[in-house]
C-alpha cells in the first residue's frame, strides 16, 4: 500500500505541475482544457479520500469551486487563486505535516457564495439512491442537473483496482466513459477492501447506447450499481407549460419569492421536437426572469401564438429591467467591446445574448456559470427563428420569438 500511495503522489503532482505551466502560459484554460482539469482534480479528490489525505481532497475540492467560477470572476483573480491552490494542493500531498490552510479557503468562500455548495435542485429524480446524492458537492450536483435536463442516461460502476496497476487501469476506465460520457463524480469504495483493492464508484451521464455502456462495463470488469435511462418528453403544450408554471413558483419560493404566471395559448398539436424547443426555451427564460429580473414578487406573462407562418411566442416579465450601465460595464471587463466603443440602446441590449456573458454578481443554482440567454438564443437560431428583446429600468422585459412552421430539430 505505502509503494502506491508514493506512486499517487508522485503522478498527482507531476499533473499538477502541468496545470500550473498551462495557466503560466496561457493565463486561461480553454473549454476542452477545463473539462481535462476537471477530471485532473476529480481523480486526485477521490483516490486521496480513498487513501486518508483527507487536505488533500478538500483542497481538490476547492480547486474546483475555483474552476467553475472562471467564468464570472477577472483572469487575474482566477489566475491568483487556482494558482495558488495547486501550490498547496502539492504541498499537501509532500508534506506529513501539513496544516490546511484555513484561510485560502475562507478567500475561496469570500469570492464564490456558499450556495454554490449548498445547491439542491428542484425536482433529482427519486429513483437516485439519496446516499449518492449526500456525497455530491454542490458543482457536482449541477453537472447532475444539467445532465438530466438535457436528457442524458445516469449510471454509476463500482470497480477495483489491483495496486500494482491502478494508475493505468483508473486512466483507461476513466478515458473509456470519457470518451462516450461526462464524468460528475468519483467516489471511494469499501467494497474492495478485504481483497486488498482500490475501490471506486464513478457516477456518469451518457447520450451513448446502453450496449455501448454494458460494454465497458464488461471490458473493464466494473459493476453497474445505477443506471437510469432518461423520461421521455410526452407531453402537449398545455402540459409543458403547466411544468413551467411549477417549476417557476418552485423555484421562486427557494429564494423566497412569488411568481405569478398569465398564460395565453393556443391549442394545437405539434410534434414532439418543437414542442422540446418550446419547453427548453420557457425554461431558461423563466429561470433568468426569477433570478435577474424579479425582486420579491412579480408576474411572468407567456403568449403563445400559432399562425400560417409559425410559432410566435412573448414572454414578459414585470421585473426590474435590463441595466444597460451595467451590460456595458461587464462588456468592457469581459473585452466583448472596448472601452470607448458607442453603441445604440438596442445594441447594448443585445450584448445579454453573448457567450458566458452574465450579469451574476455570484454564484447561485442558477446563475453565474456562464450559462445564459445565448443558450436560448442559439437553439433558436438553430430552429431558423428570431428573437427579439426590449427592456425598460424599473419596467421589465419582453422577450419576442419567431420559430417558423417548418422547424427542423436542433443538431446536437
Amino acid at each position: 500500500m505505502e509503494t502506491f500511495r508514493r506512486q499517487f503522489v508522485y503522478d498527482s503532482v507531476q499533473n499538477l505541475k502541468i496545470l500550473q505551466n498551462n495557466l503560466r502560459d496561457t493565463e486561461d484554460f480553454y473549454d476542452s482544457e477545463k473539462r481535462e482539469v476537471f477530471r485532473t482534480l476529480h481523480t486526485i479528490k477521490g483516490t486521496a479520500q480513498t487513501l486518508a489525505f483527507d487536505n488533500s481532497s478538500r483542497l481538490a475540492h476547492e480547486l474546483e469551486t475555483i474552476l467553475s467560477a472562471k467564468e464570472i470572476i477577472s483572469t487575474e483573480k482566477f489566475s491568483e487563486f487556482f494558482t495558488e491552490g495547486i501550490g498547496l494542493l502539492i504541498n499537501s500531498l509532500r508534506q506529513k505535516d501539513f496544516e490546511f490552510p484555513t484561510q485560502f479557503v475562507e478567500k475561496v468562500q469570500r469570492l464564490i457564495p456558499q450556495k454554490l455548495r449548498q445547491f439542491v435542485p428542484v425536482d433529482f429524480p427519486p429513483e437516485i439512491p439519496p446516499k449518492i446524492l449526500a456525497s455530491l458537492s454542490g458543482i457536482e450536483k449541477i453537472a447532475l442537473d444539467s445532465a438530466l435536463q438535457n436528457e442524458k442516461s445516469l449510471w454509476c460502476f463500482e470497480v477495483g483496482f489491483d495496486l500494482a496497476n491502478f494508475t493505468e487501469k483508473f486512466k483507461e476506465l476513466r478515458d473509456n466513459i470519457s470518451n462516450s460520457s461526462d464524468i460528475i463524480a468519483t467516489f471511494p469504495s469499501k467494497k474492495f477492501n478485504d481483497s486488498g483493492k482500490i475501490g471506486f464508484q464513478i457516477l456518469f451521464a451518457s447520450s451513448a447506447k446502453k450496449s455501448i455502456i454494458e460494454d465497458i462495463a464488461k471490458t473493464q470488469s466494473a459493476e453497474i450499481m445505477l443506471n437510469i435511462s432518461p423520461k421521455i418528453f410526452t407531453e402537449d403544450l398545455q402540459g409543458i407549460l403547466s411544468k413551467i408554471i411549477a417549476h417557476g413558483k418552485n423555484l421562486a419560493s427557494k429564494f423566497g419569492k412569488t411568481i405569478d404566471f398569465e398564460i395565453a395559448a393556443d391549442k394545437i398539436d405539434l410534434p414532439v421536437e418543437k414542442l422540446k424547443s418550446v419547453f427548453n426555451i420557457l425554461l431558461h427564460l423563466t429561470r433568468n426572469a426569477i433570478d435577474h429580473a424579479i425582486d420579491k414578487k412579480g408576474v411572468i406573462k407567456i403568449n403563445i401564438k400559432f399562425d400560417k407562418n409559425g410559432w410566435h411566442l412573448i414572454f414578459a416579465d414585470n421585473g426590474s429591467g435590463v441595466d444597460l450601465e451595467k451590460v456595458k460595464a461587464i462588456a468592457i471587463e469581459k473585452n466583448l467591446i472596448s472601452a470607448g466603443e458607442i453603441l445604440t440602446e438596442q445594441a447594448t441590449l443585445n450584448l445579454i445574448f453573448q457567450s458566458q456573458f452574465s450579469t451574476a454578481s455570484e454564484i447561485t443554482e442558477i446563475s453565474g456559470r456562464g450559462i445564459g440567454l445565448d443558450v436560448v438564443k442559439d437553439t433558436i437560431e438553430r430552429l431558423k427563428g428570431t428573437i427579439n428583446v426590449k427592456s425598460r429600468n424599473g419596467r421589465g422585459t419582453t422577450f419576442e420569438i419567431f420559430l417558423p412552421e417548418k422547424i427542423q430539430p436542433p443538431m446536437h
